[in-house]
């Protein structure tokens, strides 16, 4: 029993990690270029486009709102481990994240970490302060105080709505940011995150690295799914192909096209595209003469070939139809 416990409080805390770094992902997301699980410095390491580093310790306690008993011992790990990451690399910030709304087990301080709370160390009660520097007045080299925030992320109970309802508020405040209005997006996009992190965890690297197009890879594909093409354009194809095509169509945009340059060439190649056309009939003028140019990321073994032009056609169409909002949701996360 004491062993599954055991277990199950590693579990929990990974879930944890990976939702904070998630939360700290899309609060820094204009700067970031890449986000790594259990680096060389730190539980949480965003790597900026200034070449500083944002290093977090996550500390998540189980029954976070009644249990304080080991918030303090929590605290002064997290600080020490950050003070020594942040002696090896050029910093930005340095975090503690937990899901205790008293990371201190302090009365007096505990009332300013109701709900989502950032608290740069400049901002703490006085009574908290005094804790964090009992602490680093006993390390031989200690954290910039300026580089320190704590931040209160609530995360708790086996309801994974009430777990993961802050989180989810994140995301679907990330998404109206960039006026992306697809009912479920923000579920979708969760589900796609924790399957991207903890598909790592069977590989011998036990680092889980991910790069700004990695994470807004999955948006992409969600606003260019086959159900956002105009059934105008559809019906074109027969039935039976564009059954076949709604079969596959999942698999071969994640899994044979190159992701965000695949995206970026076809809409590069259109706007160079020169036509006598009419402007509204250039879309079907440029599928019609440049779908073979594709073909290759969309060559399936055991797929016939009128099935590969329907999912190369319907591809080219959904991305080219959505590049307004491609092109919005790249300045918006500043992605080259």
């Amino acid at each position: 029993m004491e062993r599954s416990r055991r277990a199950d409080a590693v579990v929990f805390g990974f879930d944890f990690q990976v939702n904070a770094a998630i939360v700290l992902f899309l609060e820094n997301i204009e700067d970031v270029e890449k986000i790594c699980l259990e680096g060389n410095y730190e539980d949480i390491e965003l790597e900026l486009s200034s070449g500083k580093m944002i290093l977090a310790q996550a500390k998540a306690v189980e029954k976070a709102s009644s249990d304080f008993v080991n918030v303090r011992k929590n605290l002064k790990r997290a600080l020490t481990s950050l003070s020594e990451a942040g002696e090896r690399v050029d910093a930005k910030e340095l975090i503690v994240i937990t899901n205790s709304p008293n990371p201190f087990n302090d009365v007096k301080s505990r009332n300013v970490f109701y709900g989502h709370a950032h608290r740069n160390y400049n901002t703490l009660p006085p009574s908290a302060k005094e804790i964090v520097d009992r602490y680093l007045s006993k390390m031989e080299k200690p954290l910039d105080t300026d580089k320190l925030k704590i931040q209160v992320l609530p995360f708790e109970t086996d309801d994974e709505n009430e777990r993961y309802k802050v989180i989810m508020e994140c995301i679907n405040d990330f998404m109206g940011n960039l006026n992306i209005s697809i009912s479920g997006i923000g579920r979708k996009m969760l589900e796609t995150w924790h399957w991207q992190v903890f598909d790592n965890g069977g590989k011998k690297d036990s680092a889980i690295k991910l790069t700004k197009k990695d994470i807004i890879w999955p948006i992409l594909v969600q606003i260019t799914e086959i159900e956002q093409c105009e059934d105008s354009f559809l019906e074109q194809f027969d039935s039976g192909v564009y059954e076949e095509v709604v079969n596959r169509y999942s698999e071969v945009i994640n899994s044979h096209c190159e992701q965000c340059e695949f995206f970026i060439k076809i809409l590069s190649d259109y706007n160079n595209f020169k036509t006598e056309k009419k402007q509204s009939e250039k879309l079907n003028e440029f599928i019609e003469i440049q779908w073979k140019d594709y073909i290759s990321e969309f060559a399936v073994d055991g797929v016939e070939e009128e099935i590969q032009e329907a999912l190369a056609k319907i591809v080219i169409h959904n991305i080219i139809k959505r590049r307004f909002t491609i092109d919005r949701i790249k300045k918006g996360v500043k992605l080259c």
